[in-house]
């Protein structure tokens, strides 16, 4: 784990507080955050591939992201080994991850279904760190 993100615990979901200098690293963290929820976290495994997603705006992009990485992993039974934002903008994020086919690995899962609008926040402070709040249904 790399100390980006802090999960956060609710009645029927949970939840990722993640923290970064920038908002492209506060995606890659959310993508860690949800592969180590899910079991599927194997760092530096796998082969690289791009990957897009848009929204309509910042926080609407980071539930579309999670979303992409929680159906490629489902669509495509795979694990992940690393995340890294490419682009990122208030409305469209390109990124390159590492995935690799999870095989005959057991993956003790939370059983996260998708990402949700429930308290999302993506803010920055004044000294420029950035932040994010996001619930996840399990």
């Amino acid at each position: 784990m790399t100390g980006r993100f802090e999960i956060l615990e609710h009645t029927a979901d949970i939840g990722l507080r993640l923290t970064a200098r920038t908002p492209g690293e506060i995606f890659e963290a959310a993508a860690e955050g949800l592969a180590i929820l899910q079991g599927a976290w194997f760092p530096g495994e796998g082969v690289e591939r791009e990957v897009e997603v848009a929204a309509g705006d910042r926080e609407a992009l980071l539930v579309a992201w999670l979303d992409e990485v929680l159906y490629l992993q489902d669509a495509e039974d795979v694990v992940f080994g690393g995340f890294h934002v490419e682009e990122e903008g208030d409305r469209r994020l390109r990124a390159r991850m590492l995935t690799a086919p999870r095989g005959d690995r057991g993956l003790e899962a939370a059983g996260v279904k998708a990402a949700t609008y429930h308290r999302l926040r993506f803010a920055q402070d004044p000294n420029g760190r950035w932040s994010a709040d996001v619930y996840l249904d399990v």
